[in-house]
């Protein structure tokens, strides 16, 4: 007699799971309906706290259909779609939001609330931009004013009888100046042009850049400018 109503059930069972259009998963309506979706929930990145409060939470929400809807998308997700190394509550979230009922994705977001699950995308990562690279200045000499000036001898260019390179001035307290000049150097006219001032914050950053004029100007004897005509022409 007991074999018999078993069997009864089963039908009965499966007559209304193909009528539902369950697709055969008898199961479904005779185990607990948290268990239709926490194995996913565990594969999507929620701990085992979590896949059982949102389990419960989508069992109770949820009729078995749903359950089995979601269950279904969730299992043929085999890459991330935010993060391609890893599946995370928010994929789940976004298989919810392509299924045809939209009861699942609200169902989905109001057991995520309740337990404490955020699917919110994660902060940006802010990178420090790596420190400026200093100048290597090369100290050339000191002129009767006091003054000094300073090479950067890596900007050193030639062309012809032509020299170019930044340079930078230090007064005589020994205060270095913000500001760097791009000086040409017409070794054989014995004439020095700016071509160009930048001014450096204390980091070392350009943070303001001026254009000269073509200007060409003699060298005057004892000057900073005749240091640097000397370093580079003789």
């Amino acid at each position: 007699m007991i074999v018999k109503t078993a069997r009864r059930t089963s039908l009965a069972l499966a007559a209304l799971c193909l009528a539902g259009g369950c697709m055969g998963r008898v199961a479904d309506f005779t185990q607990p309906r948290p268990s239709i979706v926490m194995p996913q929930l565990l594969r999507f990145g929620y701990d085992a706290g979590q896949a059982r409060c949102v389990g419960e939470r989508l069992g109770a929400a949820l009729r078995v259909h749903r359950l089995r809807d979601l269950a279904d998308a969730a299992v043929a997700v085999r890459q991330g779609y935010y993060q391609p190394n890893q599946l995370t509550p928010r994929d789940l979230r976004w298989v919810a939001s392509t299924l045809r009922h939209a009861e699942i994705r609200t169902a989905l977001d109001t057991a995520n609330a309740g337990c404490g699950v955020s699917t919110a995308p994660p902060p940006p990562v802010i990178v420090a931009p790596p420190p400026p690279v200093g100048r290597a200045w090369l100290n050339l000499g000191r002129a009767p004013s006091g003054q000094s000036i300073a090479i950067d001898a890596a900007t050193i260019e030639q062309e012809g009888a032509t020299r170019s390179a930044w340079f930078r001035l230090t007064d005589p307290d020994g205060t270095a100046s913000p500001d760097i000049f791009h000086l040409v150097v017409d070794c054989a006219a014995r004439t020095i042009n700016a071509t160009e001032r930048r001014r450096l914050d204390p980091l070392g950053n350009v943070v303001e850049t001026r254009a000269y004029p073509d200007n060409p100007l003699p060298v005057e004897n004892g000057t900073v400018m005749e240091i640097a005509w000397l370093s580079l022409c003789t």
